[in-house]
């Protein structure tokens, strides 16, 4: 078999730029340190990460519910608590109300004047948005006020709790609804037993202060019943706030872990190992300087150069 010159160099040339492509492929390796460049390198660990990335994209956006869910349950717990202060007030009030036989007219409009004030205050308590403007009593109805402004105090939100998914298989309510809290207050005033708003049971409060509903007493111990009820209704979220908030930090915990194993997994299949691409890259520099240098010499080499 012949080989001729010219085919003995173009060989030798394509020796050398395929190990050129072996050098720049290693050397881009380090420069993005990703293990395969294109799916192409391996197919197979390409569909790998992207399982692995959804995973991870998927328990971030979780994480980011939890997030919000701790956020606007910490803010209904703050609430909560600045509620029962008032309400015990209003408690007091009525309790000092009931000693009539004390009480001059003025004392009993100075009572009147504050119930208001404890009346308007639950009012902007039931009606406390978040920091994206989201009215967090209001349940799915977000954006609409839980309660209109007086003198009707109407719950005008909507009654579905709203929840957030948290995990795979688990979704948590983002608050507790006004009409639970605020409005579905079982009433000493009627018989059968009936509800009213604490805001109707502070009006009414206010009303026999001012001597507009009778009888007197009856009226005022209706209203301390009512508050009590009403305490009772704020126990209960509180309780409620604080399992959420202990669930969601027992789920940042769960999705935390699973994302730092789904980010392993992910690394061990997508990084590149310095240590080994460096040693090849140099192993490879070394073959293709050789290379080089041999065609160098080789080139010039010809029958006629003896002849």
């Amino acid at each position: 078999m012949r080989i001729s010159t010219s085919w003995a160099q173009q060989l030798s040339v394509n020796a050398m730029l395929n190990q050129q492509a072996k050098v720049s492929s290693t050397q881009m390796q380090l420069s993005t340190g990703l293990k395969n460049l294109t799916p192409a390198d391996d197919p197979i660990a390409a569909k790998k990460i992207l399982d692995f990335q959804q995973h991870i994209d998927k328990t971030t956006q979780y994480q980011e519910n939890v997030d919000v869910a701790k956020s606007r349950n910490g803010l209904e717990g703050s609430v909560l608590i600045n509620g029962r202060d008032s309400l015990l007030r209003a408690r007091d009030l009525a309790v000092q109300a009931l000693n009539e036989g004390v009480l001059k007219q003025e004392d009993k409009t100075a009572i009147a004047e504050e119930i208001k004030q404890i009346q308007s205050h639950m009012l902007a308590l039931a009606n406390t948005q978040d920091a994206n403007g989201e009215y967090i009593f209001s349940g799915a109805l977000s954006k609409t006020p839980t309660f209109l402004q007086a003198p009707t105090y109407a719950f005008q939100a909507s009654q579905t709790q709203r929840e957030l998914q948290i995990g795979p298989e688990r979704r948590i309510a983002d608050g507790d609804l006004g009409y639970t809290v605020f409005e579905n207050i079982p009433t000493a005033s009627a018989a059968p037993p009936a509800i009213r708003s604490i805001f109707a049971t502070l009006g009414a409060f206010v009303d026999a202060l001012e001597g507009t509903v009778t009888p007197y007493h009856g009226v005022i111990n209706e209203a301390l019943a009512d508050i009590d009820s009403t305490l009772g209704k704020v126990g209960e979220a509180e309780a409620r706030v604080g399992a959420r908030l202990r669930a969601l930090d027992d789920q940042t915990n769960q999705n935390e872990s699973y994302r730092i194993s789904m980010q392993a997994a992910l690394s061990e299949v997508k990084d590149l190992d310095y240590a080994g691409a460096i040693s090849q890259f140099e192993l490879d520099s070394a073959v293709l300087q050789a290379s080089q240098q041999a065609f160098s010499k080789v080139k010039s080499l010809s029958l006629f150069n003896y002849l």
